[in-house]
């Protein structure tokens, strides 16, 4: 892994990634509104099943506000790309990244589990407490996530 993240942080790309005096800040800004957008689409799906009955009206408001989740998650990766290039050895290094990383894969279980028991035909009263209690810690994950994104600058 070492040797392809010296790779990467001494291409060109990197390199202009660096020294650009707009490129970089400028995916910085995009990374950060992409958060913005992800987590308020997460956090009104999240606090919509907190607050739902049952899953029927809950599954409806879901389908309409994943898309826009989506295409926000899918900014930050490419954004997040943009941000490590040009120093992929030392954030590789970071123990708060390999925190972050961490933390992602754990969100990114849990929408699996939220996605299975949204879907999923049958006792909807033991699935409820379930995905009440998976869109609880969804809010927590991402909102630990963004934290630790911002503290990576500072170790």
């Amino acid at each position: 892994m070492e040797a392809l993240f010296a790779a990467l942080e001494a291409s060109a790309f990197a390199a202009t990634m660096r020294s650009s005096l707009f490129l970089y800040p400028l995916a910085n800004v995009v990374h950060i509104l992409a958060a913005l957008a992800f987590f308020a689409a997460v956090a009104a799906m999240d606090v919509k099943l907190l607050l739902a009955a049952s899953f029927g009206g809950a599954r409806a408001f879901i389908a309409r506000v994943r898309p826009l989740a989506s295409i926000a998650l899918l900014v930050q990766a490419g954004s997040s790309f943009l941000l490590f290039a040009p120093e992929a050895t030392h954030i590789w290094h970071n123990p708060v990244f390999r925190v972050k990383l961490v933390l992602v894969a754990v969100a990114l279980a849990n929408v699996l589990l939220l996605e299975a028991l949204v879907r999923h035909r049958g006792d909807e009263t033991a699935r409820m407490g379930s995905a009440r209690g998976s869109a609880a810690a969804s809010l927590g994950l991402w909102l630990a996530i963004a934290a630790a994104g911002r503290l990576i600058a500072y170790f």
